[in-house]
């Protein structure tokens, strides 16, 4: 996923995290805010998903998933994906299915074609 649309800043999480709406499944949660800029995604694994290289494993299965599906998503959007523990060991297409899905109960997915 290019840099440009990721979040980096820990003020940016804190605000989504105080400001945002949030959309739950089993494997993850999403929060999300409206923003006046492009859209830009962060992604979070706390430690009860695993160690560094699990959760790490996990981080890089996200944003691949996303980057997949970000023509679809639509823009002026800055969101959150927070891992949960049962996210490990589910392969990058399940976790992709779980994305979409909460992509869809937001309504943050272009559904025209």
């Amino acid at each position: 996923m290019q840099t440009d649309y990721r979040l980096k800043s820990r003020a940016s999480f804190n605000y989504i995290y105080r400001k945002g709406e949030s959309k739950a499944n089993n494997n993850m949660v999403l929060v999300y805010v409206r923003s006046a800029k492009s859209l830009k995604a962060g992604f979070s694994v706390s430690k009860k998903v695993g160690g560094s290289v699990q959760r790490n494993r996990v981080k890089r299965q996200m944003r691949e998933s996303f980057r997949l599906m970000l023509p679809e998503v639509k823009a002026g959007y800055d969101m959150i994906f927070v891992a949960r523990s049962t996210i490990y060991g589910l392969s990058t297409a399940d976790i992709a299915d779980s994305m979409r899905s909460l992509l869809l109960k937001a309504n943050l997915i272009n559904t025209e074609k």
